[in-house]
């Protein structure tokens, strides 16, 4: 007779197979991790289009440094770009008035000349390029072009905001604190000592990030703490406690998804002085 001693105990048996499945499947978690990392990598690749420029700031700038490096940029002209909303007026030929809007490729079409470039080009290039256009076919053929719609002078808020989003420099946000008006203000969650304000330059491929102590511009200590904004710059109001760095590129990512010129980031960024 066979003693009962030897057969396995059922509960002894079934725990050893909910250990050995739970090891196969930490294994198969293990060792599929790197693949989904793959593919989520490359799936960022393919929606941030194929040619982007990866960011690669990793450290704040002292604010006088951003500054100096900014102030050349502050008094350029207005360069056109897609989606702006534009008046062509000859004041000889008024027949020859239209208003266009710049393609997505840059482009705006008039009746008379086609397609003629504007992306790029400020108000008195783009006026010279078609007056000279019209030169063709009228002896006064003076042209003036007038931006009637900016699409390109805005600035974008996140972050602890009531309502982030964009707003135009133009009719809106001028300094980082009207961004932060224009936003609704701050939530209770939020800091203004280490607001983070990220820009790139034009024809430059990375961006400069300044960490802002905007409590001392309301408090006057340091108005200059309150940066006149850029077309294009980026303010990100985080939760108190420290700067999340990782979080502001983020956002800062998702924002140019939306852009001509595609922002890929990087996934070790570190907030470092």
């Amino acid at each position: 007779m066979t003693s009962c001693a030897a057969w396995p105990d059922p509960k002894s048996s079934l725990a050893s197979v909910r250990t050995g499945r739970s090891l196969r499947r930490n294994h198969a978690l293990a060792t599929a991790r790197p693949l989904l990392l793959s593919l989520l990598a490359l799936a960022l690749a393919l929606v941030t289009g194929c040619t982007a420029t990866r960011v690669r700031a990793r450290r704040t700038l002292p604010l006088s440094t951003f500054l100096a490096r900014s102030q050349p940029y502050a008094s350029q002209a207005y360069r056109i770009v897609a989606g702006d909303q534009l008046s062509t007026r000859c004041y000889f030929n008024p027949q020859l008035d239209e208003d266009v809007q710049v393609r997505p490729d840059g482009k705006i079409s008039l009746s008379l000349l086609g397609e003629v470039p504007a992306a790029g080009r400020t108000v008195a290039e783009l006026s010279a390029a078609v007056t000279k256009g019209y030169e063709t076919y009228f002896v006064k053929a003076t042209a003036v072009v007038i931006v009637r719609a900016f699409n390109g002078a805005r600035v974008f808020t996140a972050g602890e905001l009531q309502n982030p989003g964009g707003f135009s420099i133009l009719t809106g946000a001028r300094t980082v604190l009207e961004s932060i008006s224009m936003s609704g203000g701050i939530t209770n969650e939020a800091t203004l000592k280490q607001i983070i304000l990220i820009r790139r330059l034009p024809g430059t491929t990375e961006p400069m990030v300044a960490e802002l102590r905007i409590a001392d511009a309301l408090s006057g200590e340091d108005p200059t703490q309150n940066v006149d904004l850029m077309p294009g710059d980026f303010v990100y109001v985080p939760k108190s406690g420290a700067a999340d760095f990782n979080l502001a590129m983020q956002q800062y990512l998702l924002n140019n998804l939306n852009t001509s010129t595609y922002v890929g980031v990087g996934t070790n960024f570190a907030l470092r002085k």
